[in-house]
């Protein structure tokens, strides 16, 4: 018995190779349509086979294909493989690629506050800020680019970025310069009662400041990145601000010059980069603001992590997870370099009005989602341009519920707090539209632990 065990094993591992084998196919040739800028290296970078390769897996088909879409190159990515009728057991690829509109001198309209939502409490229009983000994507095909910020109005930020993706033959090596300068009406300086306080100068600006960095990064595989970043900040506070609250510097004077270096790490599998719904995503950062070099500089170090687990459960129903950590090696720091709970990413929804300076917290996102409707591709009448005229849509309807902690958390004296130093949650419901161009519009109703219910505008996918 156990010898015909042994027998039958052998056989289904034969019959399972030779399936393996069966499945296999070389490939002949590779045609790429529809590249009329991108060069052919840059589209290579993202494969994870080429001419003469042999494919064995699905996989490799699928992840070359979430590559180039990931590239934010292309608004359509489409693979269409057909059998060579010279060579056996060989096939041929031809992907046809929809570029997108690489130079955009984008309009610039911004509210000064945190969210949609604190704008609108504030109801004043005079806070907005204008001007224009020239934005060219893909220079020389070669998937560079550059970012010119001309901003004026209430706040104002004239800045130049550059990014070169491929410093090397191998495409490993990359790197991002920026340097700019930045004056604000009004600033925050303090948080009181769980909420920003902002300090407004009357005739000169109420902050200064002037940047500049340089970031080399380096790409290992084909979703591993791994950045580094030397920063020099000099910034200029009005001299009124140590008045109205102590720890608002950490020290004497109002103008802060220091260096901040940083490592971050990056392990991104997820399917879509806009509005992924399979795949998981890992980043890991470490940071040290003011190292030893400059008088009075701040010095804080911390550490972060993110992850994200998207996964399909069946049918038209999607789960996400997020789980966010930051931890310092201080409860305290200046206070214009203490936001960090209920800035950016980091915050609990439905709790957009309020914020929580902590240098430690830590956060849990989860969404179920619902395919409204399937991702379908419409071709907008009179506009033959597919650029523009060829747009993919989505909508799902989301359930979620949030929740977080923060620890060491200093209120100021006469201040109170609700949410500090404690758990809060959140939970509502909201629909996600999707389309080209990596936009989504968020709405969300839901509820949170305060009791208070409200309605919320996001312009960026949840998780």
């Amino acid at each position: 018995m156990r010898k015909l065990l042994v027998i039958l094993m052998l056989m289904c591992s034969v019959a399972a190779y030779a399936q393996q084998e069966t499945d296999c196919f070389v490939v002949s040739k590779i045609n790429v349509t529809g590249n009329n800028v991108t060069k052919m290296s840059t589209i290579n970078r993202e494969m994870l086979f080429h001419e003469g390769d042999t494919v064995c897996s699905d996989e490799a088909v699928k992840e070359s294909r979430e590559n180039l879409v990931n590239t934010a190159l292309f608004n359509f990515v489409d693979f269409y493989w057909t059998d060579d009728t010279v060579k056996e057991n060989c096939k041929s690829l031809t992907i046809s690629v929809v570029e997108r509109w690489y130079l955009w001198p984008i309009p610039y309209l911004a509210y000064a506050d945190r969210n949609l939502k604190s704008w609108f409490e504030a109801n004043d229009l005079s806070r907005l800020s204008y001007g224009i983000d020239l934005v060219y994507r893909n220079l020389w095909g070669l998937k560079h680019e550059l970012d010119l910020t001309i901003i004026g109005g209430y706040n104002q930020n004239f800045g130049l970025t550059y990014d070169i993706p491929y410093l090397t033959s191998k495409q490993r090596l990359g790197m991002t310069v920026s340097s700019g300068f930045t004056r604000d009406r009004e600033v925050a300086y303090i948080t009181w009662d769980d909420r920003v306080k902002y300090f407004k100068g009357e005739d000169e600006y109420a902050h200064e400041s002037f940047y500049a960095y340089v970031m080399p990064y380096y790409r290992f595989g084909y979703r591993n990145k791994l950045y580094f970043q030397m920063r020099y900040d000099n910034r200029v506070f009005n001299d009124s601000l140590p008045s109205l609250n102590k720890d608002f510097g950490n020290q004497e004077g109002t103008r802060f010059q220091y260096f901040t270096l940083s490592a971050v790490f990056k392990n991104d599998y997820r399917d879509d980069h806009n509005y992924p719904l399979d795949g998981h995503y890992l980043e890991l950062e470490l940071t040290k603001i003011g190292l030893g070099v400059m008088d009075y500089a701040p010095d804080l170090f911390y550490g972060k992590i993110t992850a994200d687990w998207y996964t399909p459960i069946k049918g038209r129903f999607y789960w996400a997870s997020n789980v966010t950590a930051k931890l310092s090696d201080s409860n305290t720091a200046p206070y214009f370099l203490s936001q960090g709970f209920g800035y950016k990413n980091d915050y609990v929804r439905t709790y957009d009005l309020y914020v929580i300076d902590a240098l430690n917290y830590a956060i849990c996102k989860n969404n179920l989602k619902f395919e409204i409707l399937k991702p379908v591709t419409k071709h907008i009448p009179g506009i033959k341009n597919d650029k523009f005229g060829k747009i993919h849509l989505a909508f799902y309807a989301n359930l979620f519920f949030d929740f977080a902690y923060t620890w060491g958390v200093v209120i100021p004296e006469g201040s109170t707090t609700r949410i500090a130093n404690q758990w809060i949650y959140g939970t509502g419901v909201g629909i996600d539209f999707v389309t080209y161009y990596d936009k989504v519009l968020r709405l969300e109703y839901g509820v949170n632990g305060l009791g208070e219910f409200g309605f919320f505008v996001h312009l960026v996918a949840p998780i």
